[in-house]
């Protein structure tokens, strides 16, 4: 190693530290074997209504439908 060239030993120096903390960090989760992501029904992304925007927010406690 103290031969290799110095970009090459800070690449392996951050593995490894990657590796050190990865039991710490969300990417544990990779190794759960995310089956059920294989399955998952599909996301339905909708666009919002212009009119909605246009509408004044509401404010406290207003009465709904009436």
């Amino acid at each position: 190693m103290t031969k290799a060239p110095v970009l090459f030993q800070l690449h392996a120096i951050s593995a490894l530290l990657l590796f050190a903390a990865w039991p710490f960090t969300r990417l544990v989760r990779m190794l759960t074997a995310p089956l059920g992501y294989l399955t998952r029904s599909y996301i339905v992304h909708r666009s919002r209504d212009a009119r909605l925007g246009a509408r004044s927010p509401r404010r406290g406690w207003d009465r709904v439908g009436s």
